[in-house]
């Protein structure tokens, strides 16, 4: 093997590598270039060093959570050069605290849910003759599924397959394509929306649709949503509750389930794990974290499998 001699080309290297390995870094190829040519000036033809790594993370004059989070990219990427040069130091975690701060999210309780869907099924239909009735799926929708709020909004008709109880869901930027099974009470209510919206609104290829047949606008969803929820209060860290707070609820609840009475929590959370369209296992890990003390079974058997699942791909 060739000799590598500068750091850009063990960072050039190391990024091909990972890409080949299917990895998608979204924000690693400025910090990881900028790191190269930060070592190339400070100490050409030298090996990582924890002192060098812990020196450009902390050149960012941003939050501790973030100077941590560009250590972690140099952590990563002197594993992989310690094959080249066992004189690489790996920097240690958490030398710089936390690289990841999680805000506590928004969970909804039954009777939230229930309260919301009769208020967006009492929606005026000056808008859309299909309003109230769109409104009432989608909110009920995201509940049962915890899809994102742009893959609901993304589905067409053609993805809901009403035989087979399943929802196609589009590969997205960062999220390969799924079919989730659905329970037999959301495939009832689907079924009743297309029907109204046959009769209603028969245009457009979107499953849920606005004026004119067009796709439901992002924003248009939020403004609905705030609308409806002016006066809640958030039991989490935020002042008020999220449309992306479904999500946290749904695997929430099914994971407090599961450590009650489930042997093979594992092989559920890696179920959950793709369900909800994660790439990476590790991805998941936030929606026990979210509430730890009501989840601490789970969160200590979901540490121990990660851990597990750490040292096999490393």
């Amino acid at each position: 093997m060739n000799k590598i001699h500068t750091m850009r080309d063990l960072v050039q290297r190391y990024l091909k590598q990972k890409r080949a390995l299917g990895y998608i870094f979204r924000f690693y190829d400025g910090p990881l270039l900028d790191f190269a040519r930060f070592a190339d000036t400070t100490a050409p033809g030298r090996p990582i060093t924890t002192a060098l790594g812990v020196q450009w993370a902390s050149q960012s004059n941003a939050a501790p959570s973030y100077q941590a989070k560009r250590l972690s990219m140099i952590r990563n990427l002197a594993q992989f050069c310690a094959a080249f040069d066992p004189h690489t130091e790996v920097p240690p975690h958490g030398l710089l605290g936390p690289s990841t701060s999680r805000i506590q999210p928004h969970i909804y309780s039954s009777a939230q849910l229930r309260s919301l869907l009769r208020q967006a099924r009492h929606l005026s239909p000056v808008f859309s003759p299909l309003r109230p009735c769109a409104y009432e799926t989608i909110f009920g929708l995201l509940a049962v599924t915890g899809l994102r709020r742009s893959e609901v909004l993304r589905l067409r008709l053609s993805d809901f397959d009403e035989v087979a109880g399943t929802l196609r869901i589009a590969r997205s930027k960062f999220c390969p394509e799924r079919v989730l099974p659905l329970h037999s009470s959301t495939v009832r209510a689907l079924k009743r929306y297309l029907h109204r919206r046959q009769s209603l609104l028969p245009l457009g290829e979107h499953l849920f649709v606005g004026h004119h047949g067009q796709p439901i606008p992002a924003g248009t969803l939020q403004q609905t949503f705030r609308l409806l929820t002016r006066d809640w209060r958030s039991n989490g860290a935020r002042r008020r509750p999220r449309l992306h707070d479904f999500r946290h609820t749904f695997a929430t609840h099914h994971i407090a389930q599961w450590s009650r009475r489930s042997s093979t929590l594992a092989h559920r959370l890696l179920l959950l794990s793709r369900y909800l369209g994660h790439r990476h296992f590790h991805d998941t890990w936030w929606y026990v974290s979210a509430d730890a003390q009501a989840l601490q079974a789970a969160a200590q058997r979901f540490a121990r499998f990660q851990h597990g699942r750490s040292s096999l791909d490393s």
